[in-house]
């Protein structure tokens, strides 16, 4: 038996390694897509375990790159996590091959350089640009006699619902599995000359499309690397993380208090595996603290919205075309006016309501902002100004450096009361400014229109406008009425009870008959405002 190295704690250990399979696979490529990390990587492990021959590969395709969701944020995350994991391979005397253009073609072209035998990839869930890009390589592989293994790196079940992964839950949940080491890539055959490529420089990488050229580097963004990952993860389970419960819901505190994981699980940079193995280690830990209740109920409540993370992916799993249709096509017909002046005025936080032109200037700066101020946002939009939840779906998505499409579009649709069975939720920006920003730091920080403004003029700017601010581009309380009216129409007619029936069953979540029995309302899903906010 060879021998692993693996980190666990941040710490490098060794292990046995299991043996070999009797066959060995001659070469083998890992697609790395977004999955920079050697840490708990299945795709890796798997490959260096089964292959003599190794080559990691990455492909900036520019498809994905000339999407309409997809922005210099992740241009600079992807390009960042890719970079890191090329170069720690490197360390270990591995070679990737870097390439752009469209992925077929460079498949093919590899496959001339490199006649490989099975193509390693993790299972991704994401827009219809990689969902058909997902079937043209499986298309490529059948005809090559390519293998293409897909490794699942969460509890979502490919082409099932949440009935199905309910039920595979029951057997096994892969969550809580002990993570993999790291393999000994030292006993990988090294390539042949000329077949490896580094990544591109950030000057390269952004020529490769238009829409970037000459975009410079934004050092508010989270660093997303590996090293990053474990860090904070290390520094929300050791320090951050007890003001977890009671301090994500202000816009201030939960920079410090929200784990900020959701990008580096976003992008693969660490594995959801490792995060529920290292709680589970503290949870162990914080029974001896003096502060252990604190503590407990904080880890509780990250745990949760740890496991709802994979119940929203699983809708867009199994309905592939949710970013064109809403989940209930009850309400595929919903009006909204989708006036480009106002959606240009939220987009940029010109809406004359400071709290919410906060939360979107705050995005443009740094693409994060906490669950609730997103929930609010999207609510404003869609029952406020009357913007359909695909009409903000892209510009969002751009803004949300942590964007997982799964969970984006669950969210979007969730709040603007399309899914059918969830409670809808108008949010009152004047209510959740009070509540949340009541000393007007956040508003502050971001309207600096504002700045020598008190709160209680910004708590109501909306109904006396203040000199050198934007005056309100419409009234809330009547048009957030008016959409109300149009949804609940949808809700209560036959055919709408009927739909909802059907998507409740498939899509909804399941609790308890003594939990469901508290309740008094029927088919009401517990309201989640996740949003990738971890």
């Amino acid at each position: 038996m060879g021998i692993s190295g693996y980190l666990e704690r941040n710490h490098l250990l060794f292990g046995p390694m299991p043996s070999p399979k009797k066959e060995i696979v001659k070469k083998a490529v890992w697609w790395m897509k977004r999955d920079f990390r050697i840490t708990d990587n299945e795709c890796l492990f798997h490959a260096v375990k089964d292959a003599e021959s190794v080559l990691p590969f990455f492909c900036w395709e520019y498809d994905v790159l000339n999407e309409g969701d997809y922005s210099s944020f992740h241009l600079q995350a992807q390009w960042e996590g890719l970079t890191g994991i090329c170069q720690s391979l490197r360390s270990r005397g591995i070679e990737s091959r870097v390439v752009s253009g469209e992925i077929v073609e460079q498949l093919d072209l590899l496959f001339k350089l490199f006649p490989f035998d099975v193509l390693y990839s993790h299972q991704e869930t994401g827009n219809l640009v990689t969902f058909q890009r997902d079937q043209n390589v499986q298309k490529w592989c059948r005809e090559r006699d390519v293998k293409w293994v897909e490794m699942n790196p969460s509890s979502v079940m490919r082409g099932g619902d949440a009935d199905r992964r309910r039920l595979k839950l029951r057997q096994a949940d892969y969550r809580k599995q002990e993570p993999l080491p790291i393999p000994l890539l030292s006993r990988v055959v090294p390539l042949v000359p000329g077949i490896g490529s580094q990544p591109p420089s950030w000057k390269e990488v952004t020529s490769f499309v238009p829409k970037f050229k000459g975009q410079p580097l934004n050092p508010s963004l989270t660093s997303v690397n590996e090293k990053s990952a474990h860090a904070t993860l290390t520094s929300f389970l050791h320090e951050r993380g007890i003001g977890y419960s009671g301090g994500i819901s202000s816009p201030n505190t939960a920079f410090i208090h929200g784990s900020r994981l959701s990008s580096h699980l976003a992008w693969g940079t660490i594995s959801l595996r490792t995060v529920f193995a290292h709680l589970d280690q503290r949870r162990l830990e914080v029974k001896d603290c003096q502060d252990r209740s604190h503590w407990l109920r904080s880890l509780r409540a990250f745990e949760s919205r740890l496991f709802w993370r994979d119940h929203f992916i699983q809708r867009l799993e199994a309905f592939p075309v949710m970013e064109k249709k809403p989940l209930n096509s009850a309400y595929a017909d919903l009006k909204y006016e989708d006036d480009p002046e106002i959606l240009n005025a939220w987009v940029h936080g010109q809406t004359g309501y400071p709290i919410v032109d906060a939360c979107m200037r705050c995005l443009q700066d740094n693409g994060f902002l906490n669950f609730r101020m997103r929930a609010m946002v999207v609510s404003f939009a869609c029952y406020g100004l009357h913007l359909s939840w695909r009409t903000i779906h892209e510009p969002l998505a751009r803004l949300f450096h942590d964007y997982e499409p799964g969970i984006h579009l669950s969210q979007l649709q969730m709040q603007a009361g399309v899914i059918g069975f969830n409670t809808i939720r108008v949010y009152s920006p004047t209510k959740q400014f009070l509540d949340h920003d009541p000393n007007g730091v956040f508003v502050h920080r971001w309207v600096k229109e504002l700045r020598g403004r008190t709160t209680a003029e910004i708590a109501n700017a909306d109904e006396i406008p203040l000199d050198g601010y934007t005056p309100k581009v419409i009234n809330l309380k009547d048009r957030a009425k008016e959409m109300k009216s149009r949804v609940f129409a949808i809700r209560k007619s036959a055919n709408g009870k009927k739909i909802t029936g059907d998507v409740l069953k498939k899509h909804g979540s399941r609790r308890s008959t003594a939990v469901r029995k508290k309740k008094t309302k029927k088919n009401t899903e517990v309201q989640m405002t996740l949003f990738k906010t971890l």
